[in-house]
């Protein structure tokens, strides 16, 4: 059965709630930093995603309520869930062997549906249906609803400083402005997980970009998002200081 997207709503998710709650046990508090200003919606949040348990950080810790971007195999039915979670999370991306990897996969797609529903992720496809995803993602900021995108190129696995990203959030961008006549802001996210951290850049908008092309604006974009993890790595961001 194939997930059917469902515009989420600002409410509290009581069963989903619960599962956080229980993951609470085995995931230590991460700690929120953010800079130039409050955070408000609607903005579009451009965040590393700290390989699997990144998006599911940002669900329990991050202040704001807001949707995500997710692989649309993971909106398929049980096999195709199953040989995403094998084939391309654990194997290709992790370097996992073939057995752990399908030992793991077995288990984690019977409840990822539920997982990603809790989520609100919203699936993105690598051809013309991204247009649809798009779409969506334009009218719930235009609903007052954050997104947060994780635009980097994890082909070779997830890396601390990722080497590429795509630019489909631009499209996004583009997209809110033309439908609505003011641009959104944007923010640069990195999770660190050693040091439990999450910090948030200063805000952002395409109008700071001049006529640069959407590559450009998604390899400016990324070096926001690097140099967020260099500060951390600093040790500026370190809660004794």
């Amino acid at each position: 059965m194939r997930i059917e997207y469902e515009p989420p709503r600002k409410k509290r998710q009581p069963v989903f709630a619960c599962f956080k709650a229980l993951l609470r046990i085995f995931i230590r508090k991460v700690r929120v930093v953010t800079q130039g200003g409050e955070l408000g919606s609607p903005c579009l949040y451009l965040a590393n995603h700290a390989n699997k348990m990144g998006p599911m950080v940002y669900s329990m810790f991050f202040p704001e309520f807001h949707v995500k971007w997710g692989a649309s195999q993971m909106f398929g039915n049980y096999g195709e869930r199953y040989r995403y979670i094998r084939d391309v999370l654990y194997i290709q991306k992790n370097g996992s062997g073939r057995a752990v990897a399908s030992f793991r996969a077995f288990f984690e797609a019977f409840f990822s549906a539920f997982v990603y529903r809790g989520m609100c992720l919203l699936p993105t496809y690598t051809d013309g249906r991204l247009a649809k995803t798009v779409k969506k993602s334009v009218a719930l900021l235009g609903e007052g609803t954050s997104l947060m995108i994780f635009p980097e190129n994890s082909e070779d696995g997830y890396k601390a400083e990722p080497t590429d990203f795509f630019p489909g959030f631009v499209l996004v961008a583009k997209g809110y402005g033309k439908t609505y006549g003011s641009d959104i802001p944007m923010r640069p996210v990195y999770y660190h997980k050693k040091k439990r951290l999450i910090v948030v850049g200063e805000a952002c908008s395409l109008a700071d970009f001049g006529a640069a092309k959407k590559d450009e604006v998604a390899e400016i974009m990324r070096g926001k998002v690097i140099e967020l993890y260099r500060r951390i790595e600093s040790g500026e961001f370190d809660s004794a200081k």
